[in-house]
C-alpha cells in the first residue's frame, strides 16, 4: 500500500550584474554643491535600468564631510526587489577594502517617489583623498546589484513507494505450481517450474528450453546426476535471488 506525501518548496531566482563608474578630474567635481550629484551612464541589470549617483560634497549637511553614492531604478517599474553594493576598485582593477553591500533586500512599491538606495557617508572625504585609489585626479567605482526575479512557492506530491517484494511473488508462483509449463525429474521426485522465469534467469536453461536442444519441444525433462533437494534449492535460488 503506497501513501501520498506533499512538499511545500520555494524557490527564489535572482540576476546580478556590475557596472564600472570612472570619475575622471575628481578635483573639478569637489564644490559642485551639496545636494548635487552626478549620474553615470544608465545600464540594465535583471531586465531593469539603473544609474549610479555621485554626491562629491555630500547629499545632506549633515553629510557634506563625506562622498555619497546611491544607486537609483529608472524604469518605471514597481515591486523591484534588489540587493546593492558599491566598491572603490584600486588602479589596478582589484576591489579595495573601500565598500558598502547591503544585506537587506530594497523594494520598490507603487506611489512611491523614492528609488534611490545608497550610503550617505560612504566614505570620509578627507580619508579618501588620502587613499591609493585616487590617483592622477581620478577612481573607478563598482556598483554591483543582485535582483530577485523570482519568487516561487509549489507543492510538490511525493508518492512512497514500497519495498520490492518481487522476489516473494516468484516464490509463491513456484510454491503454487499455477502456470507451470514445464515438469524436472528427479531420481523419481518432480518439480513443476515455468520456462519464461528458467529461461530468464539462466543462459544454460533458456537455451535448454529455447533453444535448438530437443528439451524445447518436451513437457517433462529427467535431470540426472543431482539430488532432488540440491536440485530444489536451486530452482528456490533462481526464483527468489
Amino acid at each position: 500500500m503506497s501513501s501520498s506525501v506533499t512538499t511545500s518548496v520555494f524557490q527564489a531566482e535572482a540576476e546580478t550584474g556590475s557596472h564600472q563608474f570612472k570619475i575622471l578630474g575628481y578635483s573639478l567635481t569637489k564644490g559642485i554643491g551639496i545636494r548635487k550629484w552626478i549620474y553615470s551612464d544608465v545600464f540594465t541589470i535583471g531586465g531593469y535600468k539603473w544609474a549610479i549617483k555621485f554626491y562629491p560634497d555630500g547629499d545632506s549637511t549633515e553629510n557634506k564631510e563625506f562622498i555619497s553614492f546611491y544607486v537609483q531604478l529608472k524604469s518605471a517599474a514597481t515591486d523591484v526587489k534588489a540587493k546593492y553594493g558599491f566598491t572603490v576598485l584600486q588602479q589596478n582593477g582589484v576591489p579595495s577594502n573601500i565598500r558598502h553591500t547591503s544585506v537587506t533586500v530594497f523594494k520598490s512599491t507603487s506611489g512611491t517617489c523614492f528609488q534611490s538606495w545608497g550610503y550617505p557617508r560612504f566614505i570620509k572625504r578627507s580619508e579618501f583623498e588620502a587613499s591609493e585609489c585616487l590617483k592622477d585626479d581620478a577612481f573607478t567605482v563598482e556598483c554591483t546589484i543582485t535582483v530577485v526575479t523570482k519568487l516561487q512557492t509549489t507543492t510538490r506530491h511525493t508518492v512512497a513507494v514500497p519495498p520490492s517484494n518481487l522476489n516473494q511473488h516468484l516464490v509463491h508462483l513456484l510454491e503454487s505450481k499455477e502456470g507451470a509449463g514445464v515438469t524436472f525429474v528427479v531420481k523419481g521426485e518432480s518439480f513443476k517450474a515455468h520456462r519464461c522465469v528458467l529461461a530468464a534467469r539462466s543462459s544454460v536453461f533458456r537455451a535448454e528450453l529455447f533453444g535448438c536442444m530437443r528439451e524445447k519441444w518436451t513437457d517433462t525433462i529427467t535431470i540426472h546426476d543431482i539430488e532432488p533437494p540440491v536440485f530444489k534449492s536451486m530452482l528456490c535460488f533462481i526464483y527468489s535471488d
